[in-house]
């Protein structure tokens, strides 16, 4: 996508300060079309005297000709429903109190440019994979007296980069220049002084009921859960949402079939939000080769929505029609959360940090969460210890903890619900992302599309035949996973392989394990580390890929009951275990199990090595 860049992805020269980047450009279909037309330039008199004289000789071929109509498919019913990426050269120029961002197609032709400095930071944010089915994206959302573009839009600004980490810190630098939300007086402490307010939408879409069925609106279906449950006759249809805050565009579903009733379950975080006023889901009827047609909306205010809380219920889809009563069109179960809070300075909270890090985090976890039910305060409490520098330590005290003082049998050590477990989950998928998406993205994604349907067990496959293409469509499939997964071994990060070794050893010296112990117990370290890697991480991204970000959407059942036994399979090989199934269907993968389980154990044993020498 990009060029490699230093370092910090970041090119820096001074005097002035400028910094550049390459990076992938959005352009839609009306931008583009623009872009293409050539410069016109005025007709002479001689021009106009030719084009006469050419039109009086072609007679009735110089008569106008109708105009095609554009095809659908060239329009779109939001800012981004269709359009192309260009490969784009951001410069951002700081010239004195002004900060300018210029963005040049082909390098040297300028396409837009945007005054950083009348942004608000809010304007500047991350933009949902939704969008495009594209990670790594930035949304800049500005007005026409805050740019210069060619192409004379008011759509907004989508970029992508190379990698996270880049998109991160273009984030952060493009913000440093914007304008903050600032309330409050700085120096008068009495009247609260100074503070700013981060504002936060979670929303889930999970499924919809009776769309496409009209009914009157009555008073008990305008409020969450109070949808009628009159009894109606499903309609067949394909269907999708688009999200919308403040008027904007910021995510979509993936189209779901479903007899009035589509399953989705997708989840969606819209975080730095500027200040509240509409949430707004806009329902969809998908045609093959028609143009979507709008089928109605839920709105909902948010200025008066509640705080800190999930709800979830049932909201009524209403459809506008001529008249000026509305029309229920079916509903839709979501989950809502909304969150606004105020953030003072950073030294208001000097006393705190100082308290925080008199011990270690994993503790304060454990009694925050316990005795004041605080659920969601793992992740910030992780955040301050990987800013300090002293998350993977402090994951060591708590394993020699754990270990040193552990009841069970090496067969269920580490496979229960812990302190120390469930951070081991949360720093994988902190700092194991990548790493998950290049051993088991793209498989999943391929699967996906083909919407391939395993189904090995004789009680559900009556064919017998059947259940033999199964087999080895299952077998296809697990050398498949296994082959990616061992192929980008050396991709680990090095605080996963840390905390590997670490088990390891810890499991070594508790268990006493040497080279003459039984086979079981020798391999007793490798299963730790493998319950860990693949129980707590891979297994689990596996058998449900949408929940990582690995495919848009939840996949239709026939896909999740594949993924199902392929994560058996590859949970079967992480233990180690070649013979033992409990489904006796189960028994045509042994081969597989056999072949790769060397495979396994030198997997097992490269994660562990942090490439550091005593």
């Amino acid at each position: 996508m990009t060029e490699h860049l230093d370092h910090e992805s970041v090119t820096r020269c001074d005097p002035p300060r400028e910094f550049s980047v390459l990076a992938e450009l959005y352009v839609s279909t009306t931008a583009a079309t623009v872009l293409r037309k050539p410069m016109q330039r005025k007709k002479t008199a001689i021009d106009k005297r030719e084009s006469l004289m050419a039109s009086s000789r072609t007679g009735d071929e110089g008569q106008k000709k109708v105009r095609e109509k554009s095809s659908w498919m060239s329009l779109s019913r939001s800012p981004v429903g269709s359009g192309h990426w260009r490969s784009v050269t951001c410069r951002l120029l700081e010239e004195g109190d002004k900060c300018l961002l210029h963005i040049y197609l082909d390098q040297t032709v300028l396409y837009q440019t945007v005054h950083i400095h009348l942004l608000n930071q809010t304007d500047i944010r991350h933009a949902d994979s939704s969008l495009f089915l594209r990670k790594d994206g930035l949304g800049i959302y500005c007005l026409a007296g805050q740019r210069w573009c060619s192409t004379h839009t008011d759509e907004p600004i989508y970029l992508q980069f190379r990698d996270p980490e880049t998109s991160n810190i273009w984030l952060s630098l493009l913000r440093s220049y914007a304008m903050p939300e600032i309330h409050g007086k700085g120096y008068i402490l009495t009247d609260g002084g100074l503070y700013r307010m981060w504002r936060q939408v979670e929303l889930t879409i999970i499924q919809g009921r009776n769309l496409g069925n009209q009914k009157p609106l009555t008073d008990s279906s305008t409020h969450a859960g109070g949808a009628g449950d009159l009894e109606v006759d499903a309609v067949d249809l394909d269907v999708s949402c688009e999200i919308h805050l403040n008027g904007q565009l910021c995510g979509r579903t993936t189209v779901k079939r479903g007899i009035g009733s589509p399953d989705w379950h997708e989840h969606f975080t819209f975080a730095d939000l500027p200040p509240f006023e509409t949430l707004e889901v806009f329902v969809w009827r998908e045609k093959k080769l028609l143009k979507p047609t709008d089928m109605g909306s839920i709105r909902i205010a948010l200025s008066n929505f509640r705080r800190g809380e999930a709800v979830e219920g049932w909201f009524p889809v209403l459809h506008s029609g001529p008249i000026a009563s509305s029309v229920q069109v079916g509903d839709v179960r979501m989950k809502i959360r909304v969150d606004e809070e105020i953030i003072l300075p950073q030294s208001a909270y000097a006393r705190l940090l100082q308290t925080i890090s008199s011990r270690n985090f994993l503790d304060w976890m454990g009694d925050l969460e316990n005795q004041m039910q605080l659920k969601t305060i793992s992740t910030q409490l992780m955040s301050i210890a990987v800013a300090k520098h002293t998350l993977i330590e402090q994951i060591f005290a708590i394993a020699d903890r754990e270990v040193d003082g552990s009841p069970h049998s090496h067969n269920t050590l580490f496979r229960g619900n812990t302190i120390l477990t469930k951070t081991m989950e949360l720093c994988m998928a902190w700092h194991g992302k990548a790493f998950l998406e290049a051993s088991i993205g793209s498989v999943i994604r391929r699967l996906c599309n083909d919407k391939v349907a395993i189904e090995v067990d004789p009680m559900r496959n009556k064919n017998p035949k059947d259940v033999e293409k199964s087999v080895d469509l299952l077998v296809y499939w697990c050398r498949e996973f296994w082959k990616q997964i061992y192929a980008v071994r050396g991709e680990c990060p090095h605080e996963m392989r840390r905390l590997f070794e670490h088990i390891r050893k810890l499991v070594e010296k508790h268990y006493q394990i040497n080279d003459t112990e039984q086979d079981q117990n020798r391999e007793l370290p490798w299963q730790s580390v493998s319950a860990f890697c693949f129980l707590r991480f891979i297994a689990p991204g596996i058998l449900h890929p949408h929940l990582f970000g690995l495919c848009p959407g939840l996949p239709p059942a026939p896909v999740q009951r594949s993924l199902t036994l392929i994560t058996k399979v590859i949970q079967s090989l992480a233990n180690l275990n070649t013979t033992v199934q409990k489904e006796e269907f189960m028994r045509g993968v042994q081969d597989f199990l056999k072949d790769s389980l060397p495979g396994m154990i030198d997997y097992i044993l490269d994660l562990q090595k942090t490439g550091v020498t005593a």
